[in-house]
């Protein structure tokens, strides 16, 4: 038995459809006004963008299905039922393209999806990154570590996903979501 489907029976899988995308960019906006007024408060730090929102809003432009439960994994593309691939999805919404992502120390997944909040134009640039958590191992996260080895010394792993994946690799989206009208335009 493949063993992603024993992983998988242990997750809540849920299908993001029309009402809850319309719930999740409500509260997209409701989240926007609240880090513009913390801003004002503290003069430049504001609220990060919960994965709850990007995770949603990805799964939705890319259809698969989100994993509510949170473990084992952020979505599964069941595009092939036999094989299931599970999903792990890290975003960003800092203005600085080296801000870095964080990893557990046991990540395990079989594609890496990115996503990069543009703000002030209210738009989610999607990227599946062809990365698992095998090759996520080889990444630098400073002069004298990769992610495994910080890995095996049981610390989450930072680097940023911006400038070691997209950036190195030149990847361009495969989806953008226009948060505000709730379109998918569909780059490959």
């Amino acid at each position: 038995m493949n063993s992603n489907i024993e992983r998988i029976e242990k997750m809540e899988l849920v299908k993001v459809d029309a009402a809850r995308i319309k719930q999740v960019v409500d509260t997209y906006f409701h989240w926007k006004t609240l880090d513009a007024e913390i801003k004002t408060l503290s003069g430049t730090r504001g609220i990060n963008f919960p994965s709850e929102l990007s995770e949603y809003m990805a799964c939705y432009a890319l259809n698969i299905m989100v994993n509510k439960k949170g473990s084992e994994g952020d979505a599964v593309d069941m595009t092939d039922p036999n094989n299931p691939l599970i999903i792990e999805i890290k975003g960003s919404s800092a203005e600085k393209t080296s801000a870095p992502n964080s990893f557990s120390p046991s990540e395990r997944f079989d594609d890496l999806v990115f996503v990069r909040l543009e703000k002030y134009d209210d738009v989610l640039k999607i990227y599946r990154t062809g990365i698992n958590s095998e090759k996520l191992k080889s990444i630098k996260v400073n002069s004298t570590q990769i992610v495994e080895d910080q890995q095996k010394q049981g610390r989450r792993p930072r680097f940023s996903i911006q400038k070691m994946i997209v950036e190195a690799y030149q990847l361009e989206p495969d989806v953008i979501f226009n948060i505000r009208d709730k379109t998918i335009e569909r780059k490959k």
